[in-house]
């Protein structure tokens, strides 16, 4: 597409900007609210959203027209908007970026204008809506409450676990997170979550009771049985108090028994017909490129798209579940992170690491501070600031690898690579 066009995008910003919904109600209304005009799933959390979102929308599109926004993106700015079948067209971007820009040219002048990733929102709603899709699911950007996402009503609302990642904006405590989370909870519409730890869920349960939200836990609706986590899928059986489930996944890593979970209560809870079987044919044809995804074989090349420390951790117990080795790790990370707690926790994976610079100018962490903060904790320890550089070398080295850190770092590697990003 027009790469100038694209970059026009990338630019918008707000001088003084204000998390909040104005400037979005008004361009929400300015298109005619676009999304009033088909059904959706609304899915927050700090990690795992991606991977439900996906696993709503695969299994949903068994039946109905489907339309699935996520960000950010891997290789191409495309991916975040996928209807149906396809990704969005360059010519669809086009033609809405054109319609927008008297609106946008006239809201910069009082410094109102939409942002990059309100554009890019509405751009998906007008997109579903333009392609009659029956059902869209949503995935927050940032937060809930004040995410620009956060002005459909939807069928059903999603929060997966909850951690601590950008608490400058969310706040420094669970319950403070959880109750941005939480604010995508809808008066008398259902919610599901995977979340348990006692500060979050009693605030989502707060939510909940105060908008007359029927509340979903997993811990307590869904019973899981023999459970098999290999290179190849995780397989269990799964059952809850309307079905009973075989799961056979693509998705590896035993932290995503509870995206998948997550993912059938909301059908099982939604207004949607759907019979076990294309559940589970749904969930057997998801993929989420860059998560926990296994890219290469012998030896065995590994990327996930982990960020924050309590991502750290769940990678590492579910490497360490699942192989027996000490990989290379070639990590990179963005300076906003909690990079001191990510390191210490991706330790448990490796003694053997390799810090390098993701490919995002404006927010990429000098390796060098990961290595004056972080070498006294690995035997073997590099830094390479070419992030291209780095994964030849860490190839060259003959050993298993693990690329993760930053979504940034690991878009590169898909796009060396030259990986499939599509979510089936």
């Amino acid at each position: 597409m027009d790469s100038e066009k694209l970059e026009s995008l990338y630019r918008l910003k707000r001088d003084e900007i204000k998390y909040d919904l104005n400037v979005m109600n008004i361009f929400d209304k300015f298109l005619g609210y676009p999304h009033k005009n088909f059904s959706s799933f609304h899915v927050a959390g700090t990690n795992g959203k991606g991977s439900t979102a996906s696993l709503i929308f695969n299994i949903i599109r068994q039946r109905y027209k489907t339309g699935l926004y996520t960000s950010p993106h891997l290789r191409r700015f495309n991916e975040r908007i996928f209807i149906h079948d396809r990704e969005i067209s360059d010519s669809e971007i086009e033609k809405f970026l054109d319609f927008i820009e008297p609106f946008i040219m006239e809201n910069s002048k009082i410094g109102r204008n939409p942002t990059f990733f309100e554009a890019t929102t509405e751009l998906a709603f007008q997109a579903f809506n333009e392609n009659r899709i029956d059902y869209g699911v949503i995935e927050v950007g940032l937060g809930g409450r004040l995410d620009a996402t956060n002005v459909i009503e939807p069928e059903i609302s999603v929060i997966t676990k909850i951690g601590f990642d950008h608490a400058d904006r969310l706040g420094g405590t669970l319950q403070s997170i959880a109750y941005e989370k939480a604010g995508i909870i809808k008066n008398g519409k259902p919610v599901i979550t995977s979340e348990n730890k006692d500060e979050a869920i009693k605030e989502i349960r707060f939510v909940a009771k105060r908008r007359n939200s029927k509340l979903v836990e997993i811990k307590n609706s869904c019973q899981i049985k023999n459970v098999s986590n290999t290179e190849d899928g995780l397989f269990f059986d799964l059952t809850t108090e309307k079905n009973e489930y075989e799961i056979k996944s693509r998705l590896i890593g035993e932290f995503q028994i509870d995206n998948i979970c997550s993912a059938v209560k909301a059908i099982e809870t939604s207004s949607i017909d759907l019979d076990p079987e294309q559940i589970q044919e749904g969930i057997s044809k998801t993929r989420w490129a860059g998560r926990f995804e296994i890219i290469k074989k012998n030896p065995r090349i590994l990327i996930d798209c982990s960020h924050n420390p309590p991502a750290a951790n769940s990678l590492s117990l579910s490497y360490n579940k699942m192989f027996n080795d000490n990989p290379v790790l070639l990590v990179g990370m963005l300076s906003d992170k909690d990079h001191y707690s990510y390191v210490r926790n991706i330790r448990k994976i490796s003694d053997h690491i390799i810090f390098t610079r993701p490919d995002e100018p404006d927010r990429s962490l000098d390796p060098r501070i990961l290595y004056n903060e972080s070498a006294n904790l690995f035997n073997e320890v590099k830094v390479i600031q070419d992030p291209a550089e780095a994964y030849e070398y860490a190839k060259s080295l003959g050993k298993p690898i693990v690329v993760t850190g930053s979504m940034y770092l690991v878009g590169k590697i898909a796009e060396i690579e030259n990986l499939n990003t599509y979510p089936f």
